[in-house]
């Protein structure tokens, strides 16, 4: 009997890539493992709906036990995989799941503040329980200092400062996400949350994060200290890939792939986890974004049946919402070495403006918009005509 294919990691770029090999004509035995209890679900909403209580947990599901049923996918769910040889998958628990062909989906963990305590007033948000335990601590009131100033930060301070909770954001850099986009964009988000009332620290490191029974006390190299009854840690994540040292791919950038998933012989890797190489770009690169994850399902499906996806290769999209402003960026902004203002908000507001992206070759490589879905709409698709018919960069 074949063993056929196991997929690790019950995320959507895991359940997405399953489905798209039902729906590509595989009728051979389909795994799902996942290291959660859960079915998959819905990620974006746990910083937004999730967290403010818009959204009952419910909402988030993905699929249901009756459509994985009836498409012959069998889950494997609260079953960490901490192994991997050329021939199967170790559990926690010790049983191997031998397969044909593997998928990597294991996605990313948030990092955390060293020594924080499990369960304790230190946060980080990244799964469904992750976002349920926060909503139950914000409900509490009291001050919420967020460390760290990007996407997930600034999400987490829009929702908590809705709820009327006394908030602050703590940034090493210049602004908030300058990084990623730089100081122009990093100023829009520094404008937006101070004109709700955050308070946001840029500019200056933390120290320590020191927690006691009812209060954690954070403090900045210029002495400044604040008192927070949780705080929230924000500074990135990192790929979940330590469990393949036996097959060589636990690369701390991500499991290294060809343009269409391939890791190695009969293993795959797709979404948060893997680092895909982009001829478009000359390089290669891991993305955290949801339409990312969705794009290489259908390329990994296909390519494990051995064809040539029928979906157009297209630059990765992000979006994030804020209050009530949709920010959107496509492409990839960190080959840019300038940003320019290439439409205004009226009346000189950051609501409605536009940024565009260029390398040193004068070539664009990203936009972004600051609450403009219009005008975004049309340069998406012209960066993405430019995409699909450029020649692959050295």
């Amino acid at each position: 009997m074949s063993d056929g294919i196991v997929v690790v990691g019950a995320s959507l770029a895991g359940l997405r890539v399953a489905e798209a090999l039902r729906a590509g004509g595989y009728t051979g035995r389909l795994r799902l493992v996942g290291d959660e209890h859960h079915l998959p679900y819905d990620r974006p909403p746990l910083s937004k709906q999730v967290l403010t209580g818009e959204w009952e947990t419910a909402r988030t599901a993905l699929t249901t036990p009756a459509k994985l049923s009836e498409a012959g996918i069998e889950t494997v769910l609260g079953a960490r995989a901490v192994a991997v040889d050329t021939e199967a998958v170790t559990l926690a628990d010790g049983e191997r799941l031998d397969y044909d062909q593997l998928v990597v989906a294991t996605g990313a963990a948030a990092r955390t503040w060293p020594g924080a305590a499990p369960d304790g007033r230190v946060h980080r948000l990244r799964t469904l329980a992750d976002s349920v335990r926060l909503r139950t601590a914000l409900a509490d009131g009291g001050p919420l200092v967020v460390v760290g100033g990007g996407f997930i930060g600034l999400e987490v301070a829009a929702a908590a400062c809705g709820a009327g909770l006394d908030v602050t954001v703590v940034e090493a850099a210049g602004t908030p996400l300058e990084p990623v986009l730089g100081p122009e964009i990093g100023a829009c988000f520094t404008r937006l949350h101070r004109a709700r009332g955050v308070r946001v620290l840029t500019g200056v490191p933390i120290t320590s994060v020191q927690e006691a029974a009812d209060t954690v006390a954070v403090r900045l190299a210029d002495g400044t200290e604040l008192a927070a009854a949780h705080v929230v840690v924000g500074i990135g994540a990192e790929p979940n890939n330590d469990w393949l040292t036996g097959l060589g791919l636990d690369d701390a950038a991500g499991v290294p792939c060809d343009a269409r998933g391939r890791a190695g012989d009969r293993v795959w890797a797709l979404g948060d986890v893997a680092r895909w190489e982009q001829p478009a770009y000359g390089d290669s690169a891991r993305h955290e974004h949801w339409t990312t994850a969705v794009d290489q399902a259908a390329v990994v499906a296909a390519a494990v049946l051995g064809r040539e996806s029928a979906r157009p290769p297209a630059p990765p999209y992000f979006w994030s919402m804020q209050y009530d402003v949709n920010f959107q960026l496509v492409g990839r902004p960190d080959l840019a070495s300038s940003v320019e203002v290439l439409e205004a908000g009226e009346g000189g507001a950051d609501r409605g403006t536009v940024f565009a992206f260029t390398d040193t070759a004068g070539r664009r490589v990203a936009v972004a918009a600051f609450h403009n879905p219009r005008r975004f709409l049309r340069l998406r698709r012209e960066l993405q005509e430019e995409f699909t018919t450029a020649p692959s960069r050295p």
